[in-house]
């Protein structure tokens, strides 16, 4: 079908389109003068569940939130939280819900109160917005006052069913952490009966700051090196002619030098005087029995020293293999003790870690009693609920507007179905699709014109 002929069907059948059209329009405005108006309270709530566990002391996960919103939200949804609002506003004794309650032919439940709790929550809307934490709560009700008022009940009875649950859980928990405290206790005890077990049967203290056997070991070591450089060193001086002159500490080297000066002294002399009086002269005399004098005491006093040298060598000698034979008994001890110590600090670490798991259970279970005294106080009331001002349904232009193109829908396609259904023919080309022949042609109109003789009479 064309579009000229699709608009002369609806020119034709114009009457009864706009009788279609004006059906669904009055239909709309009769159901909107019938419709109740419905008024949408909405009280809204922040929820902030970054809490961690007291139990594992973990954070919340992005998977972890959503479970707790979805619970939070069954628990606004819950029969409990219903029931709660029906006793705090009466409804059971709502004339109302009674004649409701009274009127059902076979009553679903035996008490009032649950039906009024179910009747509420038919009404009820609960939701967290997406992406965030806010909970809403919403109530339909015919007066805007009454779903303010259920509106806000619901949420103070959501609040304090929260408070009331984590209350609970936190207080199991707390219980749960006591036989574990017990638990950690006695194995404490049992570390540390061990412990001294071992120490009384090995005889063997913990070490303290400065009793360390490798400490000693050290100390030991490091004075044998000492006495092993001294030695080398008086070694070196007893088998060099002359070593050791230069000690200032020692007496004998002292006395050597003040000879050897003495001695350079008389020689000087002696060379003076035999270039000024001659060999014979009594002072050159005097100054070359002098000069043997102090060689004859040189080397008497440096066989002395050598001698107390060699002394002091044999006494080193002595010394260093006192304290090599200590170093190796200090060694092999500490060597035979040395799994004794490891089982020490192993035992002794073992209690350290049995001590501070008590004390982590202890910081715990004080934690959840004191969640548990808490209150909630991550959930904040953001917005009551307040009356609405106008209602959420129905919306009549909306109403008039869906209904207003329903019916010009109808109205096209009741006018197609009439056209359709009628075959009587008004046009050519009715007759030519009725007889399904081409059209050849179309006769003139021969009618006589007004007031002319019918054909065929006779003449006057």
């Amino acid at each position: 079908m064309g579009l000229p002929l699709f608009l002369l069907v609806l020119r034709k059948r114009l009457r009864l389109a706009a009788a279609i059209l004006g059906c669904a329009l009055c239909g709309a405005a009769a159901a909107l003068l019938i419709t109740p108006a419905r008024y949408d309270a909405v009280a809204v709530a922040s929820i902030d569940p970054s809490s961690a566990d007291p139990v594992s002391g973990l954070g919340p996960t992005p998977g972890s939130v959503l479970i707790v919103q979805g619970n939070l939200a069954a628990l606004a949804r819950s029969n409990q939280v219903a029931l709660d609002v029906v006793r705090r506003l009466d409804f059971d004794r709502d004339p109302e819900i009674q004649r409701a309650y009274s009127g059902v032919w076979r009553q679903p439940v035996a008490d009032i109160r649950q039906f009024a709790a179910q009747r509420l929550l038919e009404r009820l809307e609960v939701r967290f917005l997406p992406g965030s934490n806010v909970l809403t709560i919403g109530f339909r009700a015919a007066m805007p006052e009454h779903a303010a008022t259920v509106a806000n009940a619901f949420m103070t009875a959501f609040i304090d069913a929260a408070v009331a649950l984590k209350g609970q859980s936190a207080q199991k928990a707390a219980d749960w952490f006591a036989p574990q405290i017990e638990k950690a206790a006695a194995r404490l005890a049992d570390s540390r009966g061990r412990l001294e077990s071992f120490q009384t049967e090995a005889r063997l203290l913990a070490p303290g700051a400065n009793d360390s056997e490798a400490d000693r070991l050290l100390s030991i070591g490091n004075a044998l090196s000492a006495a092993k450089t001294e030695l080398v060193a008086l070694q070196s001086q007893l088998a060099t002619p002359g070593a050791g002159a230069n000690d200032a500490q020692n007496p004998d080297v002292q006395t050597l030098v003040g000879l050897r000066a003495s001695l350079a002294s008389a020689e000087a002399d002696i060379a003076r005087l035999k270039a000024e009086a001659g060999a014979s002269h009594p002072k050159m005399i005097e100054k070359q029995a002098l000069r043997e004098s102090l060689r004859a005491q040189i080397a008497e006093q440096t066989d002395a020293y050598r001698a107390k040298l060699a002394e002091r060598v044999a006494a080193q000698m002595l010394r260093v293999a006192r304290m090599e034979k200590t170093y190796a008994d200090n060694l092999r001890d500490m060597v035979g003790v040395q799994a004794q110590r490891d089982r020490l600090a192993q035992l002794r670490a073992e209690i350290q870690f049995q001590q501070d798991e008590v004390d982590r259970l202890q910081r715990a279970a004080s934690q959840a009693r004191l969640q548990s005294q808490l209150s909630f106080s991550n959930i904040a009331v953001i917005d009551r609920a307040a009356p609405p001002a106008a209602p959420a349904a129905p919306k009549p232009l909306a109403a008039l507007a869906l209904a207003g193109g329903a019916g010009l829908g109808l109205a096209v396609l009741g006018a197609l179905i009439v056209e359709a259904l009628d075959r009587r023919i008004r046009r050519p080309e009715d007759l030519a699709e009725a007889a399904g022949a081409p059209l050849l042609g179309v006769a003139g109109d021969f009618s006589p014109p007004a007031g002319a003789p019918p054909f065929g009479s006779a003449r006057a």
